[in-house]
């Protein structure tokens, strides 16, 4: 979700206060674009190893279980922890700088995912599952501290197309990853996929500690930024219309989707007559996510209107997933579905620019939290709707009542209030 090098930053530039503070990027300015091709390199080597391990641990734990609960014990390991992580992770950021933070984090993810191959070949389920939710807690933490960093390698004019350069890359991670590790796993077993995802994630860390420091001070107290995050941290960011509207829908899409990636095979049973289909489905959700990307990195939306085009993106991709689960037609429904994640693209994009701006020095890392936080608060909620109501209802009205539910909620947080600003963060 990135690129002009311009070192004349106006108003709203990442890393100052839209309400005035003085920012001073800490040692390590922008150094060009050799910094933002090693940052987008070291993120993305380490996105697309992740989706090697994803496969493997997927395929591995159903061997070793003999039973759905194998991998369906999985996402919800995968998910869980990262609840948390942001909310820590934006704080660290701002304490010790998005570099260190990125650069431990990687070492620390490399290290577990290396332990894959000792507990595969010891058949050790348990320690499977420990290890995945261990680096998916330190894979959380980092989240922030890449917002961070990277709005401080590039203009504020710039912000938004170098996010959805982010965003793009992140979409085509989910139909050339998943490809390129089952095509691995079937010649070569879980193992190697294992390994070669570790070193992705060390070469991430080398190529991040060539990186500046990320870090942003201002004339008010140290004090005031450091340390982990406290409510007032959220607090601040719910002040503002524009950053609230940005959390709520990021809850919603994180529920919906989960809700959705939970029951798409069934979806691809009923629709096309295979579970071997779902590929096709998640092939949809990749192009989709891919041309929201470029849209958002072709065309800047007037500030003016930002907060009204963020609320019509969150609803379009809410609705659009309701509509995938009310049609039968396939080729309607594959649009549809489309039609959704493109939406979810442009939202990812704007909505995590706006916050980007909006953060004031000291609380840069803790706000660029906010949106991970909710969207992993989401899909942990979205788990477990997805889970409790397969007894109940059917798939496509487990999913259209999670829809319904979430285009209340963002509907409800665009039009009521008008908060005033937030307030100057103050001193403990």
């Amino acid at each position: 979700m990135a690129i002009d090098f311009d070192p004349a930053a106006p108003e709203g530039v990442a890393g100052t206060s839209v309400r005035g503070e003085s920012a001073v990027p800490a040692p390590g300015a922008p150094s060009g674009r050799a910094a933002v091709v090693r940052f987008f390199l070291s993120v993305f080597l380490s996105l697309y190893g992740d989706w090697l391990t994803t496969v493997a641990l997927v395929v591995l734990l159903y061997e070793l279980t003999g039973s759905p609960a194998g991998p369906a014990g999985y996402l919800l390991v995968r998910v869980a922890p990262r609840v948390i992580g942001p909310w820590i992770g934006g704080g660290l950021a701002d304490r010790l700088s998005p570099r260190r933070v990125m650069v431990i984090a990687g070492l620390v993810q490399g290290a577990f995912t290396a332990s894959f191959v000792l507990s595969d070949r010891a058949h050790a389920i348990w320690a499977l599952y420990t290890a995945v939710a261990i680096a998916q807690f330190v894979g959380s933490l980092v989240r922030p501290s890449q917002g961070a960093l990277l709005q401080t390698l590039v203009s504020s004019s710039r912000l938004t197309q170098a996010n959805a350069l982010y965003g793009t890359f992140f979409s085509t991670s989910i139909f050339v990853g998943p490809a390129i590790g089952a095509l691995l796993l079937l010649h070569t077993g879980p193992d190697l996929l294992f390994a070669i995802d570790a070193v992705t994630f060390l070469v991430g860390a080398i190529l991040a500690a060539t990186l500046p420091s990320g870090r942003v001070t201002s004339a008010v107290p140290r004090s005031a930024g450091a340390g982990l995050p406290s409510q007032s941290a959220f607090a601040l960011g719910a002040r503002d219309p524009v950053i609230r509207l940005v959390a709520a829908a990021n809850f919603a899409m994180g529920l919906t989707v989960t809700v959705a990636q939970a029951l798409l095979v069934v979806a691809a049973r009923e629709r096309f007559g295979s579970d071997a289909a779902v590929g096709i489905l998640y092939s949809a959700v990749g192009i989709g996510g891919t041309l929201g990307g470029l849209f958002a990195l072709r065309w800047t939306p007037p500030h003016r209107h930002i907060r009204l085009l963020i609320l019509i993106a969150a609803i379009v991709e809410v609705v659009g997933l309701a509509s995938f689960a009310a049609v039968s037609v396939r080729a309607t429904g594959l649009l549809l579905l489309a039609a959704s994640t493109v939406a979810s693209a442009i939202f990812d994009v704007w909505g995590l620019t706006e916050i980007q701006r909006r953060a004031p020095a000291g609380y840069v890392g803790r706000f660029n939290a906010i949106p991970w936080t909710c969207q992993y608060a989401g899909m942990l909620v979205g788990a477990v709707w997805a889970l409790g109501t397969t007894v109940v209802f059917r798939w496509d009205q487990a999913l259209e009542l999670a829809c319904l539910g979430m285009a209340v909620l963002v509907a409800t947080a665009g039009v009521i209030g008008t908060a005033a600003a937030a307030p100057e963060p103050q001193a403990p």
